[in-house]
């Protein structure tokens, strides 16, 4: 299958599932199109055998980590009260909370009440919310498969379209520019003749708002240079090669930073570290 063919093909999944997110992911896991992504990108750079086993056999970490479910969850939660907005409706804490006390979800639900409250103080309020959870897919190469997405957050302010996304984590972190480049480049396609701005929107879990020393919550504007972008291209080039070779039969590498990876208890390069 060539990378148009399979870029029509992504195309129109997203008509098919009618541009939801979750069905989108699900969709494209079932029919096997060839793509690439961020995610499978920067999985690829960090361990070859992390990709192996997340992208090629499915697995999930086991157990899952907290942070996994935590960070999901608010990503629902959020987006539900931008929903909410989009329809014309100022979001309810209240009824955010709610959803949260009925989730059956085994996680820290201190810390996510605290990160919806800090949603609440910090609740992008503009001029139209234009699209939530937003999955999208962009060719950005004739020898590159197509590469898919999902947008937290795509906003209107004036004449500015304001792409947003998530953060989550104990601590905050640097970003990744190639996230918000590729982004960029299909938000810059969709709304030709607007400014294009691009938000993290960092979420620190807490344990008590009323006793933290250093913020919970950081907004971060990132600036995209013009000229990185053959440097991207050059970074996902490379990171297309590997994938492609590790779905055709070759063997993963190991980079052994297993403390950094939510599968080192499922990962047979850790186990054999380990002894």
């Amino acid at each position: 299958m060539g990378f148009q063919q399979s870029f029509a093909e992504i195309q129109n999944l997203l008509t098919a599932v009618n541009h939801n997110s979750d069905l989108f992911v699900e969709s494209l896991r079932q029919h096997h199109i060839f793509h690439l992504s961020f995610s499978q990108v920067s999985t690829v750079e960090f361990c070859q055998q992390r990709y192996y086993l997340q992208y090629i056999l499915g697995q999930q970490p086991d157990p899952l980590p907290d942070y996994f479910t935590k960070g999901k969850l608010l990503h629902q939660l959020i987006a539900r009260g931008y929903q909410i907005q989009m329809n014309g409706t100022d979001p309810s804490l209240d009824e955010l909370e709610d959803n949260l006390a009925a989730s059956k979800l085994s996680c820290d639900h201190a810390h996510l009440a605290n990160a919806l409250r800090v949603y609440a103080l910090n609740r992008w309020q503009v001029e139209h919310v234009l699209a939530v959870e937003h999955p999208f897919v962009i060719s950005i190469a004739d020898d590159l498969p197509p590469l898919v997405g999902v947008i937290d957050l795509v906003l209107q302010d004036g004449d500015a379209i304001l792409l947003v996304d998530h953060k989550t984590g104990r601590n905050f972190y640097p970003y990744d520019e190639l996230q918000v480049a590729i982004y960029a480049r299909y938000i810059q396609a969709m709304y030709p003749g607007y400014e294009c701005r691009l938000y993290y929107d960092h979420y620190r879990w807490v344990n008590n708002l009323d006793r933290i020393r250093k913020p919970a919550f950081q907004r971060t504007l990132v600036a995209l240079r013009q000229d990185q972008w053959q440097t991207d291209l050059q970074r996902i080039n490379a990171a297309a090669g590997i994938i492609q070779q590790l779905h055709t039969g070759n063997s993963p590498t190991h980079t052994a930073t297993c403390f950094r990876c939510p599968y080192q208890r499922i990962c047979e390069f850790s186990y054999r570290r380990a002894r």
